[in-house]
């Protein structure tokens, strides 16, 4: 008798950079979820190409992140501090922006949905196009802005 195939999901990859860094070559690839965590002074960009997969950022502190490519769904886990985080080259089906705070500031590609953004202090965060708005929440003046329409 033939047993079933179970596909088991693979563990997700953790990209980690704590201190002072610059890096103009980072690849996030289709090979399963991955978590991208920067804490210190940094200048990153890269290309992403996760069609069918999860990628999480979490930034803190001050500096710059520029990603390009294709992302299934983007989950912007926490942003803190003076980062600038540029992802107008990324196409994504899906994003959730958890928490994003002080002078931070998110510029986002073509997307279909944001589920959720939650902005406090002087936080921004730019949209392409029309996508479908789900759910938000600003304090202080934190604010969602349009920036380009299709």
């Amino acid at each position: 008798m033939l047993k079933p195939v179970t596909k088991t999901a693979s563990p997700s990859r953790t990209i980690e950079f704590i201190g002072d860094h610059k890096d103009d070559s980072i690849v996030i690839g289709n090979y399963g979820d991955a978590k991208f965590f920067a804490k210190g002074t940094f200048d990153l960009s890269g290309l992403i190409y996760c069609s069918k997969n999860t990628v999480e950022i979490s930034l803190e502190g001050a500096g710059m992140v520029s990603f390009k490519g294709i992302c299934k769904k983007l989950i912007i886990r926490g942003i803190r501090g003076n980062c600038t985080l540029d992802l107008s080259g990324l196409t994504t089906q899906l994003i959730w922006c958890e928490s994003v705070k002080d002078n931070s500031i998110i510029t986002l590609g073509t997307t279909k949905i944001i589920e959720l953004i939650s902005l406090d202090d002087e936080a921004v965060v730019r949209y392409e196009g029309k996508p479908v708005l789900l759910n938000y929440s600003l304090r202080g003046n934190s604010r969602i802005e349009g920036w380009k329409s299709n």
